[in-house]
């Protein structure tokens, strides 16, 4: 079974179409969504459709939790915290999808060549935000889960996305790997997902790989869409595009 693994779309639908259409070409099986489908861009509402209609499993991420209880909040009348951004986002995807954001689990799991796989945005119990050089022992806590998990156990390979930055370590023979970010990578600035391919299997002894994918997009596009669209934090956020740093916000 092939499975492609992508996350932190961010609204960015000229990187997203690319990736889709890699992934068509690849003929992967399934396709796993690992959160941050919306924000930051101009086409929210159109990349969500996207993995609404092409993903197998989506997982919340750290930007639909966000809006989900802002949503909640707004609904209530408990406007008083929501500033200009996020009211921004708030109708730009409107209610029917920020309802859908309300019934995303937390992570996913299967077995792979024998191989416990859970994938989560960013932390099995949480949205702890942990790097490759995090301590180790934060690390380690990658490989847990919590009480949604439907296997009860540690994993042997670790999925996540949230720090928009691909990598891959071992940590006492088990594996971590984050897949990048389609739509806001600030490793380099190309579209990046990952793809994993075993038995879908609790036997081990198959074959497990591993493929890290950078992709080319219309940087121009998605910058231009942005614009014609006056996305919150403009500036900032065609820095991020076009330099791949991160472009801290208020």
């Amino acid at each position: 079974m092939k499975i492609a693994l992508i996350a932190d779309i961010h609204g960015n639908l000229p990187a997203l179409e690319r990736v889709m259409e890699d992934i068509e070409r690849r003929k992967a099986d399934k396709i796993f969504c690992l959160g941050d489908m919306v924000g930051k861009g101009a086409n929210s509402r159109e990349t969500m459709d996207i993995c609404r209609k092409n993903c197998d499993v989506i997982v919340r991420g750290n930007w639909e939790m966000g809006l989900y209880e802002d949503f909640l909040n707004y609904r209530q009348g408990m406007t008083a915290d929501l500033n200009d951004r996020v009211r921004w986002f708030l109708d730009d995807i409107g209610e029917e999808r920020l309802e859908y954001f309300g019934t995303l689990p937390h992570s996913g799991e299967l077995y792979l060549s024998g191989r416990l796989v859970r994938f989560f945005h960013a932390h099995p119990l949480d949205f702890y935000r942990y790097f490759p050089d995090s301590p180790i022992e934060k690390r380690r806590e990658l490989f847990g889960y919590g009480e949604e998990a439907v296997i009860q156990k540690e994993s042997d390979v670790a999925i996540y996305a949230d720090i928009h930055g691909a990598f891959m370590q071992t940590i006492d023979g088990k594996i971590l790997l984050n897949t990048g970010s389609v739509g806001n990578p600030l490793d380099m600035s190309q579209a990046s997902y990952v793809v994993i391919e075993g038995e879908e299997s609790r036997k081990m002894g198959a074959s497990f790989d591993i493929q890290f994918v950078r992709i080319p997009y219309e940087i121009d596009r998605a910058v231009r869409l942005a614009k014609e669209r006056k996305v919150p934090d403009l500036e900032g956020y065609i820095a991020e595009l076009t330099e791949a740093k991160y472009f801290k916000r208020n």
